[in-house]
């Protein structure tokens, strides 16, 4: 039973990482189950059996791809000063831009979906508050060991405020695609943003 489990999650979580693939690259109205069946080499019953349409399926990537992002790289900006924490802030940024460059670009894709759309649009903003929830725990774990001289009243917006500059900066990306993520200059500004921003008024 084990066994059977593990090889529907495996296959459903294969499903899930082409479909973002392909909506990342089509967009989310030129996106069709058949194109993302194709992706994934499965039938579009497979893709039928397990969501109920497209929407489904678009919001259970968008939860998917978004716990994936936490599990990988927010636990990482963990520091032992202020200073490491704003390092590993930027590091993370970086890790996450190069291991993951398809999610921003459906990320973006799903903004624009969420307007056409309140099941995306509500799955958008659970995935977003489960981000920032997941920053404000280490900002709130930063403020109890006093590693950082902040109001813990108020980690709640600072990590809103921080998961939005990561995307900021991941849209310019995706924008201007030829911008270097080893530029010092540039990396040596946004760190001193955070590094402003984690200190007390």
């Amino acid at each position: 039973m084990g066994i059977v489990s593990e090889t529907k999650e495996q296959k459903i979580n294969e499903i899930l990482n082409n479909a973002m693939q392909v909506l990342a690259k089509n967009g989310y109205e030129n996106t069709t189950i058949a194109s993302i069946a194709a992706a994934a080499g499965v039938s579009r019953g497979i893709i039928h059996y397990y969501f109920s349409n497209k929407e489904d399926l678009v919001s259970k990537v968008l939860a998917y791809s978004s716990e994936k992002i936490i599990q990988s790289t927010i636990k990482d900006i963990r520091g032992n000063t202020e200073e490491e924490i704003a390092d590993n802030i930027i590091n993370d940024c970086i890790h996450s831009f190069r291991e993951y460059p398809e999610f921003y670009g459906f990320l973006f894709e799903m903004w624009c979906a969420s307007r056409r759309s309140d099941k995306i649009k509500n799955e958008l903003i659970i995935c977003s508050d489960k981000v920032a929830h997941s920053i404000k725990k280490v900002l709130d774990e930063a403020v109890q060991n006093e590693l950082l001289k902040i109001d813990d009243e108020n980690t709640e917006e600072m990590a809103k405020v921080l998961l939005a500059l990561f995307n900021g900066i991941a849209f310019e990306k995706l924008m201007h695609s030829s911008k270097d993520l080893d530029s010092r200059k540039y990396w040596i500004q946004v760190r001193n943003i955070i590094s402003l921003f984690l200190k007390p008024l």
